[in-house]
């Protein structure tokens, strides 16, 4: 398809002017947005936004107008084309763990784009091969809509290239202010995650060097090389981690630095810090006691404070004798009621898998049907032109349909044994995780703490249980209108068939009036089985929203003042507000989670957070509803509760190893 629109572009060359390159570069901007859902949440494009001008801010190219658009697509990748044009899938978005993280990734992108690699390309072909080939955008569908398939392996940009636009967007991270390691971290993920998440990754995995050779390439960078690497240059990257409240990450690089510098007393207060936000109190104390007389007088009296706080607010949970007999029962129920909801869902799911090969297969055998226009250069305002606007449409309800009934499918997961996975084994995880201080006698201050919220956890599981019953039945419907979609699909492609191209290469007015009804229909119906699908999804991220805010609420930040004002920090630094106070957390019955939640959906539909939580004791609905009935989408939620709850828990170590 891109291929039959794209006859008019200019070939680029190896001196192709700027202004040349960006004009192609428009041209391809307006066939991909066309071919693809652009997700246009205001607060994931403002956050990307954001860290996107930070990078260009450090660009050579000054004459390059840059932009980035974030794709509706769950896989993990991104691509640039010519012209200053990037573009991110959602499925990346969700992945990174920080704003480094992600910044890494539109560096490497802005690296391809600075050191002209699709414009060394010195035909069209080649072109049209870094459009398929890196960005990896289109799926199979639209690869057979547009004849493209038979043509064979496509070209890739060269290992060389890879490198190269990893270094350059490296230097361009640093540069802007972010830390370099999580070029690295970024990368450890990625290794993580490749043998049980091969699906989402094929495409990137196809497009990039391994990530073990990519990671043995950043580590030869100065910035990255341990043999390099100054003190100063750890000990400022730790603290920028520490600052912008990456709690986890800055705890593991202070104890890297302690490990060569024992007597290092900044580094030693700093971890004792980060470790009190993560709840390690007797090391945090320790730490902050052994230091924070050799820093300063300021940070002894800060220490005396914050230990003092510490262990006045233990005190006052160890006097605590909760009757824990009534959470028990709370338990055993919240325990029979997944048991019953995962057999339920399950029932489901197998059907709907069923649904999904057979429209899969339905499908194929539609689309080879296509005739190829691909050596027809379609007029404007042409009925060929038309044609092809509308094949474009039926295409994206085609992607989006297909692929959103199998992401809520089957990401609902199972709980089958030796199948265990998705949102159903997170429930059961969440739910052993919550009954396990229950069965001691004695539970540690953070369990006493979050035992009040327990019955609102048990409610918000039970919640996002339901949402994946409703979200497997929406998209189940979604394929039943996918099938009604294909006949019509079908109709329309045995009509095109038959479809001639009148003197000027457009199609035969008869022809086109024929064909019209029919092709109008396909449309239609395909469409509707896609906003189907999108509600489908829309209830499988609200699941994943309520798990991250129990996730949060699990933390215990309630535990002290001192441990929710390192809470509160990290909200204020991604959100520019802390939520409420911690006098207002416990007179209001709040918990932490319901805080984050309310200060995003706030930031993402324009209103305080105190407004969104009146709104929600006032209505009775949970806060994650709330931001469905404004009208939030809600991965955007689900993508920053994540983000939230990462400050406290990442650790690609732990990863790696198989440990999360």
């Amino acid at each position: 398809m891109l291929a039959m629109v794209s006859a008019s572009i200019p070939a680029p060359a190896l001196a192709l002017p700027t202004s040349t390159e960006v004009q192609i570069g428009k041209q391809y901007d307006k066939q991909i947005t066309d071919a693809n859902v652009i997700v246009t949440d205001p607060l994931l494009n403002q956050w990307v936004g954001e860290i996107s001008n930070k990078i260009w801010s450090q660009t050579a190219r000054k004459d390059i107008p840059y932009s980035i658009k974030i794709i509706d697509q769950s896989d993990i990748n991104a691509f640039s084309t010519l012209g200053g044009y990037i573009y991110i899938n959602e499925g990346t978005i969700d992945f990174v763990q920080s704003d480094d993280e992600l910044a890494h990734v539109i560096g490497h992108e802005t690296g391809h784009i600075e050191r002209r690699h699709a414009v060394t390309a010195n035909n069209k072909a080649s072109i049209l091969n870094v459009l398929f080939g890196i960005g990896s955008l289109f799926s199979p569908i639209l690869y057979r809509f547009g004849q493209l398939i038979q043509a064979g392996a496509l070209a890739r940009i060269s290992r060389d290239d890879e490198n190269e636009a990893d270094k350059y967007g490296l230097m361009l991270m640093t540069r802007a202010g972010y830390d370099p390691d999580a070029a690295l971290t970024f990368m450890a993920h990625l290794g993580a995650t490749e043998k049980d998440a091969r699906g989402a990754l094929d495409k990137y995995l196809a497009d990039h060097p391994g990530t073990q050779k990519r990671i043995a390439n950043l580590k030869g960078d100065p910035e990255l090389n341990p043999a390099l690497r100054t003190d100063e240059q750890r000990q400022a990257q730790a603290i920028h981690d520490l600052d912008t409240a990456r709690y986890a990450i800055a705890a593991r690089k202070f104890a890297d630095i302690l490990g060569r510098k024992p007597d290092d007393s900044t580094a030693r207060f700093d971890l004792g810090e980060a470790q009190l936000a993560l709840g390690q109190v007797s090391k945090g104390e320790q730490n902050l006691a052994a230091a924070a007389e050799k820093v300063s007088p300021q940070a002894k009296t800060l220490a005396d404070v914050r230990i003092k706080g510490l262990r006045d607010a233990e005190r006052r949970l160890n006097l605590l004798h909760p009757d824990l007999r009534p959470l028990r029962d709370q338990f055993a129920t919240a325990q029979a009621n997944e048991t019953q909801a995962g057999a339920a869902i399950a029932t489901r799911r197998q059907e709907g898998l069923n649904q999904l090969k057979a429209i899969n297969s339905r499908i194929e055998n539609i689309v080879y049907g296509i005739p190829d226009f691909s050596r027809v250069q379609p007029r404007k305002d042409s009925r060929l032109e038309t044609l092809l606007h509308n094949v474009t449409l039926m295409s994206k309800s085609l992607d989006v349909a297909t692929g959103k009934s199998s992401e809520t499918i089957g990401g609902v997961g199972s709980l089958e044994r030796n199948k265990e996975g998705g949102l159903l084994k997170e429930n059961s995880d969440l739910l052993a995780e919550l009954g396990a201080p229950l069965k001691l006698d004695a539970p540690p201050p953070q369990a006493l703490a979050t035992f009040p919220s327990y019955q609102r956890l048990f409610t918000s599981i039970g919640a996002a249980d339901a949402d994946m019953v409703r979200g497997v039945d929406a998209a189940r419907a979604a394929l039943a209108l996918l099938d009604v979609g294909a006949g019509d699909l079908d109709t329309f492609v045995r009509e095109l068939q038959h479809v001639s191209l009148d003197g000027s290469g457009d199609i035969a007015l008869s022809d086109y009036h024929r064909i019209e009804p029919t092709m109008t229909k396909a449309v239609d119906s395909l469409n509707k089985a896609a906003v189907g699908a999108t509600q489908a999804s829309q209830l499988y991220n609200m699941a994943r929203a309520r798990q991250l805010q129990t996730r949060i609420d699990m933390l215990g930040l309630q535990e002290s003042p001192d441990r929710y004002a390192t809470f509160q920090h990290a909200l204020n630094v991604r959100f520019h507000t802390k939520g409420v106070d911690y006098d207002q957390l416990a007179r209001g019955d709040l918990t932490p989670g319901e805080v984050a939640a309310a200060v995003i959906v706030g930031a993402d539909t324009n209103a305080a957070p105190q407004a969104i939580i009146a709104e929600s004791k006032s209505t009775g609905k949970p806060i994650v509803d709330l931001a469905n009935a404004r009208g939030m989408y809600a991965q955007s939620l689900e993508i920053f509760l994540g983000l939230v709850y990462l400050d406290y828990m990442d650790d690609p170590v732990k990863e790696a190893l198989g440990r999360t």
